[in-house]
């Protein structure tokens, strides 16, 4: 069995980096990937097709529901788990509708994280 690919998406450094922490801290084993930006994000995922990406929805270049569409269409066994600080129902309805298979608000607890993760992997 193949090692699962998740590719971080985040304008946010910092949040990259709490996010790679809380997968490592999990004990999942996985094969992690960074983008700083949605258009980063589109091209690192059309690269190596990852089985799970964590997207921030407010980037440059391209918003969060932009790459999720781009993302279903071209890559749609490629399960998206929003993680945003704009984590309003609305907001959230649209996403899920959208086809993401999770929403995380922040600030995150490490485990929320682990979880999501964890669900997308199984989904």
């Amino acid at each position: 069995m193949t090692t699962p690919t998740l590719l971080l998406v985040d304008d946010d450094r910092f949040v990259r980096h709490l996010l790679k922490d809380a997968i490592h801290e999990s004990g999942l084993e996985v094969r992690l990937l960074e983008a700083s930006d949605g258009q980063e994000g589109l091209e690192v995922a059309a690269r190596e097709r990852p089985s799970v990406m964590l997207l921030d929805l407010f980037m440059p270049r391209r918003s969060g529901l932009e790459v999720l569409a781009a993302i279903k269409e071209s890559s749609p066994d490629t399960r998206v788990l929003i993680i945003s600080s704009m984590d309003a129902e609305p907001v959230v309805e649209q996403a899920m509708s959208a086809g993401a298979v999770g929403f995380v608000g922040k600030p995150f607890h490490p485990l929320e994280i682990a979880l999501a993760v964890r669900q997308a992997l199984a989904h």
